[in-house]
């Protein structure tokens, strides 16, 4: 419902991070200290595929479409494999219908 991916969560360091496959990174939630893949090591993929359910995923669900690159709001619009295939699937719940 805050739009992380991974464990890139809204405001972490590890969503500026550029250079290395997979760094430490904080959490709002346990277990705070987490290990986590990056931008561009997710962005490398062949497919990448997202699930979202429920109503509370919507408003980030909304963020993620309507904000492109608002990587600090909504971590999952910086998703963008550079020659892979990204996949949502969602109920109509997450999708607000």
């Amino acid at each position: 419902d805050d739009g992380h991916t991974a464990s890139l969560f809204p405001g972490s360091p590890a969503l500026a991070e550029t250079t290395h496959t997979v760094v430490a990174a904080p959490a709002p939630v346990e277990p705070r200290q987490r290990i986590t893949l990056t931008f561009p090591a997710i962005n490398r993929a062949r497919n990448v595929f997202f699930l979202v359910a429920g109503a509370d995923k919507a408003p980030a669900l909304a963020c993620v479409f309507s904000k492109p690159g608002g990587v600090a709001e909504c971590p999952a619009s910086r998703v963008k494999p550079a020659e892979g295939e990204l996949v949502w699937w969602m109920d109509e719940a997450a999708a607000g219908v």
